[in-house]
């Protein structure tokens, strides 16, 4: 009877690996269709773990990136997992999952614009003329804005809502999207502005993608998003959700690479355990 007591003490103090966890996921400004692959990457990871695992999506529609992942380090607000595009501080403060989420893409940056600068963009012929003559908007706390700014453009910041509204008003030429991004967000914005294209011509890549982030409380749940990424990879089903997902397949129909002209960024936020991380892990466009 003893032994018994101590064991199920045991199991209180050292859950066993098999145990279930609660994910609850900050979805920024709510929006799971222009998240929808990455939503099925978290899914993939959790079904591919040991355990029973489940997932909520809690929308964040009016708090920036910045305020949500202190949240998140704290561990007291009302989720427990965030994706984001990767920083050193992001990495030092928070539990990161090592595993990029769209093997890259998000570094690949393509531009909307106000259809009236489609020549602006055109015009383009070396790094040195984008640097001078187009404007980029991006988020107010995105390590694209810092990025890019690095690398010596001109760029407007601000939320993201506002961004459109600059847009349209013609205050910077080119919002830096990724390519991932870019296509259905046009679809969603052009419900409320007509004036709105992808451009055709440019395009920037920089090593850089979305992360799993977690409270440094949680050290449990990173384990569990890790092992379920990492077995969803070795079993070939990371890549057949990769390659099948209507999202990633509409956007490398879309991309079209060899009708642009393609600049390589330097990504100074690159931390060793990024540039560890298995080349396999990354796309390779061709």
């Amino acid at each position: 009877m003893r032994f018994f007591r101590f064991s199920v003490l045991l199991l209180f103090i050292y859950p066993p690996l098999s145990a279930g966890y609660d994910f609850k996921l900050a979805l920024l400004h709510g929006n799971k269709d222009v998240f929808s692959y990455e939503l099925s990457v978290l899914r993939l990871a959790l079904a591919r773990a040991e355990g029973e695992h489940t997932l909520d999506v809690i929308p964040v529609l009016h708090t920036n990136q910045a305020r949500v992942l202190e949240i998140l380090r704290s561990g007291l607000g009302p989720f427990n997992i965030f994706f984001s595009g990767f920083s050193k501080y992001r990495e030092d403060q928070l539990l990161q999952v090592d595993f990029p989420l769209s093997r890259g893409l998000l570094g690949y940056r393509i531009f909307i614009i106000h259809r009236d600068n489609q020549n602006i963009m055109a015009a383009v012929t070396s790094l040195e003329e984008m640097k001078h003559n187009i404007t980029i908007g991006s988020g107010v706390g995105w390590p694209d804005t810092e990025i890019l700014k690095y690398n010596g453009f001109t760029v407007y910041e601000s939320s993201y809502s506002n961004l459109w509204r600059m847009l349209d008003a013609k205050r910077f030429i080119a919002f830096n999207r990724g390519v991932n991004e870019a296509f259905v967000e046009l679809e969603q914005q052009n419900k409320i502005y007509n004036d709105f294209v992808v451009d055709r011509t440019l395009m920037v890549i920089y090593p850089f993608d979305y992360f799993f982030y977690l409270s440094p409380q949680t050290p449990e749940l990173r384990d569990v998003v890790m092992e379920g990424l990492e077995n969803a990879f070795k079993s070939g089903a990371f890549v057949e959700n990769f390659n099948s997902h209507p999202q990633i397949k509409l956007m490398l129909q879309q991309l079209q690479p060899q009708q642009r002209i393609i600049f390589h960024l330097e990504n100074p936020l690159l931390s060793e355990r990024i540039k560890n991380i298995p080349k396999e892990y990354w796309y390779q466009l061709d």
